[in-house]
């Protein structure tokens, strides 16, 4: 069980999570539905949760593999900068982080860049002692590590070591994340959102309101805050 940040400590960092498909090419194509994405987003940021991070989840796009070529002359190489070829052009953004899944490919997981992380479908971990049970969870937060500059720390219970299902975080390392953070411009505190939320509610414009409450409404905590964006979140 992670420490519990006060509401007022977190800070949100939405994602754009991409499904790609490809039916001439089923090891590419991944077997995970929107409902697998809200049970793995659900433990990712209980994770991230120990350092006042909230990840989530913005848009969720299912959609055809760009180059799948590229997957079916690579997908045992260890050089994995040709997964960047999978993605599609019409969902790229400029800011959020973007986490790409597919069945099958060399590693677990890898983080390219704040726009291309990717994390297989098939991920096996190392069971440690109070480790995460369930594979993609962890690997989705440990490649969000390296995108809060996080390096590997063969601690085994540690988010950031290798392989293992270990999930946890030392003070240096959450130091580190909330400063990376709060370099990111289109990251913004939970409290900054609530009022800006609360103020499009207040104006009579609900839909507005309802797609920022949405991001805070996933955050671990029982609080008035949480309590009224989820209610509102809905709307």
């Amino acid at each position: 069980k992670a420490p519990q940040p006060d509401f007022k400590e977190y800070l949100v960092a939405p994602v754009h999570v991409h499904l790609l498909v490809t039916k001439s090419e089923l090891n590419l194509t991944t077997t995970l539905e929107e409902k697998d994405i809200t049970r793995i987003f659900g433990k990712v940021n209980r994770i991230w949760g120990h350092a006042g991070i909230h990840l989530p989840v913005e848009r969720l796009i299912k959609e055809p593999a760009e180059n799948p070529n590229a997957y079916r002359q690579n997908y045992q190489s260890r050089n994995l900068r040709w997964l960047l070829a999978l993605r599609p052009e019409a969902s790229r953004a400029e800011s959020w982080f973007h986490v790409y899944y597919l069945k099958r490919f060399g590693v677990n997981g890898v983080y390219i860049g704040r726009d291309g992380m990717f994390v297989k479908d098939t991920a096996r971990l190392r069971g440690v002692e109070g480790g995460i049970g369930e594979p993609i969870p962890r690997v989705t937060a440990h490649e969000l590590g390296h995108a809060f500059t996080l390096k590997h720390r063969q601690s085994v219970t540690n988010l950031m070591a290798s392989g293992t299902s270990g999930w946890t975080l030392n003070e240096a390392e959450i130091k580190q994340v909330r400063t990376a953070a709060g370099k990111m411009k289109w990251i913004r505190t939970a409290e900054e959102i609530l009022k800006e939320a609360d103020a499009l509610h207040v104006q009579g414009k609900k839909k507005e309101a309802a797609a920022l409450y949405r991001r805070i409404a996933g955050i671990p905590l029982h609080c008035p805050e949480t309590t009224r964006a989820r209610k509102r979140a809905s709307r």
